[in-house]
């Protein structure tokens, strides 16, 4: 082996296991040459496990930098939200008010001041219904009828686990993801 095995990566060092495997599997029983090959095996397995270990030490870094960074949007939404609201709150009582000033004719339809003006318009036509759609007096002409399909992907995924043909109708996809968690062994 030449290069230096902590500076590979996982691919290679399974790779560089393959091939030490394989020397080991064609080498006569020269005891020598066993070691040696055993030797650079075990060196493999230690820096591949520590290799596992940083990258799992890595993922639970940048685990912890996303609930933090969570936690910080969080409270910058909340803040921003609640600044937003009070805003909001503060622009329809002013609307609020100058409709009541408007309603008692404090002030007219149309009220030009230097550079701006504050009007007051009639909102479109809203339709308050008295009676509900679902009500028999309630017209045919004036209610719809809708009629919507969705699939029962949960009653799909049951059927295709009893062993049911759903390939007519859907493809079962079975993706991976990736887990870190500690070795359970002890050393």
């Amino acid at each position: 082996m030449t290069t230096n095995i902590n500076y590979l990566t996982l691919q290679e060092l399974s790779l560089e296991a393959a091939k030490l495997w394989e020397q080991l599997e064609q080498v006569d029983s020269e005891e020598g040459n066993v070691e040696q090959i055993l030797q650079q095996l075990f060196e493999v397995q230690g820096v591949q496990e520590r290799k596992i270990d940083a990258i799992a030490y890595v993922a639970d870094q940048l685990k912890l930098d996303i609930e933090v960074w969570q936690r910080r949007l969080e409270a910058i939404t909340e803040l921003h939200t609640a600044v937003i609201n009070r805003k909001q709150k503060q622009l329809e009582s002013l609307k609020s008010y100058l409709l009541f000033l408007n309603k008692h004719r404090v002030l007219q339809d149309r009220n030009p001041g230097v550079d701006r003006e504050i009007a007051f318009q009639n909102n479109p036509p809203k339709v308050v219904l008295k009676v509900e759609p679902n009500n028999p007096e309630f017209p045919e002409e004036f209610r719809e009828v809708r009629v919507e399909y969705r699939p029962l992907t949960k009653q799909i995924l049951e059927a295709h686990k009893q062993g049911r043909d759903v390939s007519a109708i859907a493809d079962i996809e079975v993706g991976k993801h990736v887990r870190f968690k500690h070795s359970s062994r002890k050393k």
